[in-house]
Formats: C-alpha cells, sequence, structure tokens
C-alpha cells in the first residue's frame, strides 16, 4: 500500500513540474493567479474527498467487524479465523481508500475517467483492469436540443365571421403543444441565425357557444347542433403530429478557450418566424350532461371530416426560455364542402431544456 501511494505521489508531482516546466513561458502573468486559485480549489477539493472516502471506508470496515463479531458470538468461526477476516478486511479498506483516491486524482489531473465495468485484483499491489477513456469534448457544437411546451387560447378564423362573432368560446378553446426542437447555427462565426426543427404534438380545441355539439351528417358535411339536454361541457379536440420549421434570430454569449467554443442563449432576446406541417392523428369529441339524474360523460371518436393533412405559419418573440407564441392553420380544418375554418392560437412557449 506504501509503494502504491508512493507511485500515485510520485506520478502527481512529475506531472505537475512537467506541465508547468512546459507552459511556464506560455503562461500570461494576467492568468497566473486565476491558475493559483485554481490550484488552491483542486487541493481543497482532494481533502474533502479524502476525509469523505475514509468516513466511508470506515463506516464499512465497522459493520464488517460486527458482523465477524455475530459469527463469533454465535460459533460459526474460531476466535483465529475471525482475527484473520479482520486482517483481510482491514488491508480491504486501506485499499479501497487508496484506489478510490487514485482515482479522483486521476481523473481530477488528467481529465480522463475510468469506465465502472471491469475487476480489479489485489496481489500485494493493486491492478486495475478498468477501461480508462478520455473524456469526448467536441470543440464546436452547432446543435443543440431543447424540449419545448406551449399552451394558450385557441380558435377558429371562419370564412365571413370575425372573432367576435366567432361560433367557439374564446376562453374556453385552447391548445396545447409539445415535443422536441433541434436548433443549428446557420453562420460558422457567428450564432445570431439559427435554423429549429423538431418533432411535437398539438393539440388544438374548440368549444362551441350555446347548447350545441357536432353532427356528422354523412353527407360530408360537420354542422353544429342543439344537444337534447343542457350541456355541462361540449369541446372538439384534434390531436395532429407537426415537424415544425423555423428560423431563429438573436444575439447570445460567447464562451471560447483551448478546449472548446460555446455559444448561449440564455437571458437573450429571440424571435423566430416560420411553419410547420403534419398529419392530423385523432379526433375527440367530449360531452358532459346530466340525463335522469345521472352524470354522463360521453367520448365520440370520429374523423367528423377534418383533413388528414395540416399546415401552417407560426411565430414567437420572447427572452431567455420564455416567448409569446402564435400559430395560424393555412389548412382548413375540415374538409369541402364545409365551409373553410382555420385554427388560430396565441399563447406561451417555454424552452425547458
Amino acid at each position: 500500500m506504501k509503494t502504491s501511494t508512493l507511485y500515485v505521489c510520485l506520478a502527481f508531482l512529475c506531472l505537475h513540474f512537467t506541465v508547468n516546466a512546459q507552459q511556464k513561458d506560455s503562461i500570461p502573468s494576467t492568468t497566473k493567479d486565476s491558475i493559483a486559485l485554481k490550484k488552491e480549489a483542486e487541493k481543497k477539493y482532494l481533502e474533502r474527498q479524502l476525509r469523505v472516502i475514509t468516513l466511508d471506508e470506515k463506516e464499512s470496515l465497522k459493520l464488517e467487524v460486527q458482523k465477524i463479531n455475530r459469527d463469533l458470538e454465535l460459533g460459526n468461526i474460531t476466535t483465529k479465523e475471525a482475527e484473520e477476516r479482520k486482517k483481510k478486511a482491514a488491508m480491504l479498506s486501506a485499499a479501497n481508500i487508496e484506489y478510490r483516491m487514485a482515482k479522483v486524482k486521476r481523473e481530477l489531473l488528467t481529465d480522463y475517467y475510468v469506465q465502472e465495468d471491469g475487476t480489479f485484483i489485489r496481489l500485494g499491489e493493486i491492478f486495475d483492469s478498468r477501461i480508462i477513456k478520455k473524456r469526448s469534448i467536441r470543440y464546436d457544437r452547432r446543435t443543440k436540443s431543447d424540449i419545448i411546451f406551449a399552451f394558450g387560447f385557441n380558435n377558429a378564423i371562419q370564412e365571413g365571421v370575425s372573432l367576435s362573432d366567432s361560433e367557439y368560446r374564446m376562453a374556453g378553446s385552447r391548445f396545447f403543444e409539445f415535443g422536441i426542437l433541434w436548433s443549428t447555427r446557420v453562420a460558422k462565426n457567428h450564432n445570431f441565425v439559427r435554423f429549429c426543427y423538431g418533432l411535437t404534438l398539438q393539440y388544438n380545441s374548440l368549444k362551441p357557444t350555446g347548447n350545441r355539439y357536432f353532427v356528422d351528417n354523412n353527407n360530408g358535411l360537420t354542422t353544429l347542433e342543439q344537444f337534447p339536454n343542457d350541456l355541462n361541457r361540449s369541446k372538439i379536440r384534434v390531436t395532429n403530429l407537426t415537424v415544425p420549421l423555423y428560423f431563429e434570430f438573436g444575439p447570445s454569449r460567447k464562451v471560447e478557450n483551448k478546449r472548446f467554443v460555446r455559444y448561449y442563449t440564455n437571458s437573450k432576446f429571440k424571435f423566430g418566424i416560420g411553419g410547420y406541417v403534419g398529419v392530423n392523428l385523432a379526433v375527440k369529441q367530449k360531452l358532459r350532461y346530466s340525463e335522469n339524474g345521472d352524470r354522463v360523460d360521453q367520448e365520440i371518436r370520429r374523423n367528423f371530416n377534418t383533413n388528414n393533412f395540416v399546415y401552417g405559419l407560426g411565430a414567437y418573440i420572447g427572452w431567455d426560455s420564455m416567448s409569446l407564441y402564435c400559430k395560424y392553420d393555412l389548412s382548413p380544418i375540415f374538409k369541402s364542402p364545409n365551409a373553410e375554418q382555420r385554427n388560430i392560437s396565441l399563447g406561451v412557449r417555454l424552452d425547458v431544456f
């Protein structure tokens, strides 16, 4: 154990002086203070890790000794066997402390990590058969991903009808959208323009005004008709799977060093404009009413003559991860010969990750 500890210390000193000798002339005087602070932080980190590892191994050794004493009291082992087992447990605990600290030092000093699958054996010394790999750090990552959520109000622009006279409730009709979005930097040396693309699910809901519901008349027409009972709830929901395609504009913060360059858009203004294409996955109408004193919840799943292919325009403007978001379907909700109606949505978009 002492030999291994000596090797680790010698390796540390050799690496330390070699790096210093190679970089002494190339380090600007303005960075020497920061390097000294970094080394002091590394020293404190190693000291903390040594205390944590030592306490952990001591606790494990204590539990193992208690187990050996119980076996001795029960007569499962002899006194001589108990002493041998305690000696082996102490040696193993010391070896574990040595190994774990060596691993921490190696990772800290060389920026390498140890792959956790593998074994090591101790034959007088520790022989580590675990695979050592260098951390893979890509110098320039032009693409990043975000999970997005959007929600807000939804309605329909109808041919010859203003939104104030809409057949759907302004506050009750809503939309919800979530999915994954990738953002790729367009230019090589700046991040002002990004191309965004991904996959999202859109839920567009419409609640008719009055005591009405949607009826498929089996002749290609979908109409709003009076329901025979008093409706507590009447809503149709169209679920679309869409591929959003946007160009995003805005400043970013550039961080560059010898190992990597990154562009960060947190706490920055952004503006996006583009559109989306997709398919209609499902249509469901939900009704809730009372009948003979009982509450009835009814779900009707059918196409209701809605278009199978959807496409539209969208835009957002915001700061950091929050944006004001608007989208408009260029494709009508219902097929011809129904009057043209197109979803329009306004709400908030959150870039979660």
